[in-house]
């Protein structure tokens, strides 16, 4: 092999190697989007909602200030896009919904 065709291959080799960071980064920066746990789905009464919704954690506790009536229970009420849904703890039944008033 020449001495020519050596630096050239020299080159190109660490051409590749200096890029090669760089992609793995860009790949990298896809893994922070965040799905909707909806799937963005339009939700009707008597639909399940999403498993987050029936926890603790996701309930309204201010339901009265925003004109919600009292949840049943074993029911709450959550806030899922720009609607508030009673759901039903147990199985995740959609009973209510009611648009958010801004």
């Amino acid at each position: 092999m020449n001495s020519k065709t050596l630096i050239a291959s020299l080159a190109l080799v660490a051409g590749i190697a200096g890029i090669s960071p760089l992609v793995q980064a860009a790949q990298t920066s896809s893994d922070t989007v965040q799905h909707s746990p909806t799937g963005d789905r339009e939700l009707k009464v008597g639909d399940r909602a999403p498993d987050v919704y029936q926890r603790n954690e996701k309930a309204l506790k201010n339901w009265k200030q925003k004109g919600l009536n009292q949840p049943e229970d074993q029911s709450q009420w959550v806030q899922i896009n720009d609607k508030y849904v009673l759901v039903k703890i147990t199985n995740g039944t959609i009973m209510e919904i009611k648009p958010v008033e801004r």
